[in-house]
């Protein structure tokens, strides 16, 4: 995967405050996508979920300097002093904004007008996928077309860092590439939004707001539920009970679901390793299920020798068999199942030991 860095101005939208009064604290970082496009022309791929994943990754906040300094100051070892910290980051129908801590300093020139724009500094793979937020700039000429910064290198990086703690923050291999991440990030904003269907908020709602939300419920729930002692209002009380359940029962789907994707992901990477066999997965898979069982099976891989190459059954030519096949087993099974499989196409019922006589009988021909 290549890594570049860049800044861009996506509006005019300025941030300057009226004078005396202070900056706004929340700031637009990025429009909404997926597909945003810069005043000079550039364009990139947003996906806010990756953003703000990237920025939890980080676990601090970001700078925002005067006229990107830190970029093109700092390395000269000339002072780039910030402006303001990033240290909150959310998605906002389908864009990107900033909580911003401004300094003195950077407030009064906001107040001003000294300064009355903000580009951000962010990552992007060379298909334009963005992928982190290094900061922002206080700039005041969104005309200018801003070059990529070089203090990244733009040479190819297979598997950056960060793409990496992405897919593991997602279940996901390290080595998982662009589209898969995406089709996880996708999955998950799918049932995120199926969530916040029924707990009735806004699509794309922070989980502070589905937290707050499945608080709200309980409460009113609990709330009814004390006064129907003395009211007639059953049916009301029977349909926030049943909201409730739903939600817990959504709330406990999406949190196996998580479960499961990380279960998946270290069985395939220690099968693919060799170091369990493919007939013993159930086994693991339970001993994972249980509580702290994951930590256990991760901790126990670590120390399995190699037992097994892989099969290469998937790579291979059902078709094309060498003598060594004739005798493998695994072989001959997946030969049997291949065969009931295209009687099955054709209306007729094999049983499997039929199957694996056929597939004997036809080795010896």
């Amino acid at each position: 995967m290549t890594k570049k860095t860049a800044t861009a101005i996506f509006s005019l939208a300025a941030i300057a405050a009226s004078k005396g009064k202070t900056p706004p604290e929340w700031v637009e970082l990025f429009p909404a996508g997926p597909e945003i496009k810069a005043r000079d022309g550039r364009n990139w791929t947003l996906q806010p979920q990756i953003v703000v994943e990237a920025f939890k990754l980080n676990d601090g906040p970001l700078a925002i300097d005067y006229e990107h300094g830190q970029a093109h100051l700092a390395p000269q070892g000339i002072a780039a002093p910030a402006a303001g910290w990033i240290v909150l980051v959310e998605e906002r129908d389908g864009g990107v904004w900033g909580k911003v801590d401004w300094t003195p300093k950077a407030s009064a020139a906001i107040a001003d007008k000294e300064y009355r724009f903000l580009s951000p500094d962010f990552d992007h793979t060379i298909d334009g996928l963005i992928l982190r937020l290094n900061g922002a700039g206080l700039v005041n000429r969104p005309a200018l077309v801003m070059t990529a910064l070089s203090r990244v290198s733009p040479e190819e990086k297979e598997n950056p860092p960060m793409s990496k703690a992405i897919a593991k923050a997602l279940g996901l291999a390290e080595d998982a590439d662009e589209k898969a991440i995406l089709a996880a990030l996708t999955a998950r904003q799918d049932e995120r939004s199926a969530l916040c269907g029924l707990l009735k908020i806004e699509t794309g709602a922070p989980a502070e707001a589905i937290t707050a939300a499945v608080t709200k419920l309980q409460t009113e729930t609990e709330t009814a539920l004390a006064s129907v002692k003395s009211s007639t209002s059953t049916a009301e009380v029977a349909a926030l009970k049943t909201d409730l359940d739903q939600t817990r029962t959504a709330l406990a789907a999406l949190q196996k679901k998580d479960v499961d994707r990380e279960i998946d992901a270290a069985l395939d990477a220690e099968i693919a390793a060799g170091k369990i066999t493919p007939a013993s997965r159930d086994g693991y898979r339970a001993m994972c299920a249980e509580k702290g069982g994951l930590e256990r099976f991760t901790a126990l891989a670590a120390t399995l020798p190699v037992i097994c190459a892989p099969s290469d059954l998937d790579n291979r030519n059902v078709n094309t068999r060498t003598a060594e096949d004739d005798r493998d087993p695994v072989v001959i099974a997946s030969l049997a199942r291949k065969y009931q499989d295209d009687q099955a196409a054709l209306g007729i019922s094999v049983s499997i030991s039929e199957a694996v006589r056929h597939v004997e009988e036809t080795k010896t021909k």
